[in-house]
């Protein structure tokens, strides 16, 4: 079982255990404390013809970010429990080897740079730190003025973890003597 599985099911359990423990030494002072927050009836018909003098409040619910309350907590645990964690979508960028794409562009000199690849079939790529690169898993580490850095992981054959990182430089443009 994996922490994030076990971090969910613990809370689970003390959410559980909250709601029970509430519902047992709170029943009654529920009630006593809506019996004391409840005003006479007198009082309520004047509220509310003070109430129609003055603009109503406007108050709205927005469910972004917030799940469907009518949707079951348990069903959305199951469905995480039975995806793994280690598998992701490979990219378009994954699909030719590494020495196959053609560094065609960099942006540099920002906080995020950025560089273009171009794969065989011609197609354009943008990459930042951290895009994968090549059908080994490649991870872009460093874009620089003139290379971006992929390091691709290699087990060895001790099976020990070997990071590889390999260059790949931006083409020098051609001098065409055009005389």
């Amino acid at each position: 079982m994996n922490r994030r599985t076990l971090i969910i099911r613990m809370g689970f359990v003390a959410s559980l255990a909250l709601v029970v423990a509430c519902s047992e030494e709170g029943a009654q002072s529920k009630v006593t404390a809506v019996a004391a927050v409840a005003p006479p009836a007198a009082a309520k018909v004047s509220a509310t013809a003070d109430a129609s003098n003055q603009p109503a409040s406007a108050w709205s619910y927005s469910p972004v970010g917030k799940r469907d309350p009518f949707r079951s907590y348990l069903a959305d645990l199951a469905e995480q429990a039975t995806r793994p964690d280690d598998e992701r979508r490979t990219e378009e960028t994954e699909k030719y080897e590494l020495d196959q794409y053609r560094l065609t562009g960099l942006i540099t000199g920002t906080a995020q740079p950025k560089a273009m690849v171009e794969d065989p079939a011609g197609k354009g790529h943008v990459l930042h730190l951290g895009s994968h690169l090549g059908k080994r898993g490649g991870r872009v580490t460093r874009i620089g003025n003139d290379l971006i850095v992929v390091t691709e992981e290699i087990r060895a054959p001790t099976g020990e973890r070997v990071l590889v990182p390999i260059n790949i430089r931006l083409p020098k443009p051609e001098l065409g003597l055009d005389e």
